[in-house]
């Protein structure tokens, strides 16, 4: 969307009597730590809104090439980092140059947004061509004043730009034409903007631009594809909470932002409601947590009653990649069981479900796998984020135990993370659980990795991911040590599947 003179937004359009995309967490954390991620669209601030917004904002754009006004001297100070943006083919009075543009920049930018969805007739309204012969101007600009480029922020749009009689109304069938057009043109990241309002949408277009291979911007989202009378405040939170927990912990998104502070478009929106005063929703943005949580409590294996697939094994539910899943096959009741290794203190568990999630399910802990009890149950979940906080249990053992899918489909989990503290266990009980583990050693390690498992354990196969969730080595006749020296440095996880079927998993660090 666009401003249609200074700082001002424009006019959202329906298609299909919806209203159109644009791209898209958990509780507050204990202590907050500012996401350098998270921003917000939004032009008209007032100083006191930048200082309420601070602490969990790292940067803003307002659709112009210079700051508003009003929180020109402000937000430096505040750890905030403005965004320039070329919106359209014009600036003040004429078509852009690459004099008057870099006259307005702040010297203190490092990027450069590119148009605003110029695939829209009501927006900057530039067909690919027309965006790709003008682009060299934002070149030039960036060359000048060592900015990275963001590409044109692209959406589904209803009335579009043509050209040889094709219509534009997809992002990738825009931007694909575009590149076309300027094969050497510079593009440093991909933006883009959504409305939907279901993660599993957002997930949806994110992966199409994931095509690009460059680091993504989603420049503008918040639910907006329902009638208004279904946009309720519940709900607005509840896909905010959603989306914000799966855009920190996606790898490919580089950075986004809400839209807006403030807006009469789109039902509850808003982040701000009086000068300086945050909304609910808005408390909700600024006090989510950032990335993944520290102090979370890993297990040393993970088991389930069974699995769909041989890629959407248990282990995937506490690899820390948000693209892979666990999955239960199609019946009920299933379920998930961590092992801890020794008994720990268990005070919040956060589940991040994929579509076909849990109607209703029981979180149970155990001493030794044998005897559960069950801490809480959760009836007519609606998926997305559970944050189950406030517990006061101890376990070895962590199990979910579905009851009710909310599907035709199994019980599907993209990550489940606990937290607590560990339990001084008695001396006679340490040496059973720290034998039901799989040690690695040397760790860090340089050329091999040695396994221990416990008892009389036989190897069935070893996998190896790398630290973003890609499956880097395989080996299906494992012995006790590993040749990890073809591995580049960094933080990897090891799966071992045993001859029973169980899976033990363990981190490890290649130097």
């Amino acid at each position: 969307m666009k401003p249609n003179s200074g700082f001002q937004r424009g006019s959202r359009q329906l298609v299909g009597g919806m209203l159109l995309v644009l791209l898209i967490g958990a509780g507050p954390a204990a202590a907050q730590t500012k996401s350098p991620k998270r921003g917000l669209a939004y032009g008209y601030h007032s100083a006191a809104d930048m200082q309420v917004l601070a602490p969990g904002i790292s940067w803003w754009y307002n659709w112009a090439s210079q700051p508003d006004a009003g929180v020109a001297g402000v937000y430096p100070g505040l750890g905030v980092e403005y965004v320039p943006m070329q919106w359209g083919r014009n600036l003040g009075s004429g078509t852009v140059t690459a004099n008057q543009l870099a006259a307005t920049i702040p010297n203190s930018s490092r990027y450069l947004l590119g148009f605003n969805e110029p695939n829209f007739l009501s927006q900057a309204n530039l067909t690919p061509s027309q965006a790709a012969a003008l682009w060299p101007v934002l070149e030039e600009v960036a060359r000048r004043k060592n900015l990275a480029l963001v590409s044109p922020a692209v959406n589904y749009c209803g009335s579009c730009v043509s050209e040889n009689g094709v219509t534009y109304y997809s992002p990738t069938q825009y931007l694909d034409a575009f590149f076309a057009a300027c094969p050497s043109c510079r593009v440093d990241y991909i933006a883009v903007h959504t409305y939907v309002c279901e993660e599993r949408w957002l997930r949806e277009k994110i992966a199409e631009l994931k095509r690009y291979n460059k680091p993504i911007w989603l420049t503008e989202f918040a639910c907006g594809d329902l009638p208004a009378s279904q946009i309720t405040l519940p709900a607005q939170q509840k896909y905010l909470l959603d989306a914000v927990n799966y855009l920190e912990k996606e790898p490919a998104i580089f950075r986004y932002a809400w839209f807006s502070g403030r807006n009469n478009e789109i039902p509850n929106i808003n982040l701000l409601g009086n000068s300086g005063q945050l909304t609910a929703l808005g408390q909700q943005y600024v006090s989510l947590p950032a990335g993944w949580e520290p102090g979370r409590i890993r297990p040393v294996s993970i088991t389930a009653s069974s699995q769909e697939s041989t890629s959407t094994n248990a282990a995937n539910a506490t690899d820390e990649n948000i693209n892979t899943r666990w999955g239960s096959t199609f019946a009920d009741p299933q379920y998930l069981t961590l092992d801890f290794g020794s008994l720990q203190q268990i005070s919040r568990v956060q589940f991040s479900w994929e579509a076909a999630y849990a109607k209703d399910y029981q979180l149970q802990t155990s001493p030794d796998g044998l005897t559960w009890t069950t801490i809480q149950t959760v009836l007519n979940g609606d998926g997305g984020v559970d944050n189950l906080t406030g517990l006061n249990a101890r376990g070895r053992y962590l199990r979910l135990y579905g009851t009710r899918r909310a599907t035709a489909y199994g019980y599907s989990l993209w990550e489940i993370e606990v937290f607590g503290g560990s339990v001084n266990a008695p001396l006679a009980t340490r040496g059973r659980q720290n034998a039901e583990a799989l040690h690695l050693y040397p760790n860090p390690a340089d050329t091999e990795l040695h396994l221990v498992l416990p008892g009389n354990t036989r190897l069935r196969r070893l996998t190896v991911t790398d630290a973003l969730g890609r499956l880097v080595l395989t080996s299906t006749a494992p012995g006790d040590a590993l040749n990890i020296a073809a591995l580049p440095a960094g933080l990897y996880v090891l799966r071992a599947t045993t001859t029973d079927h169980r899976q033990l998993t363990q981190r490890f660090m290649k130097r």
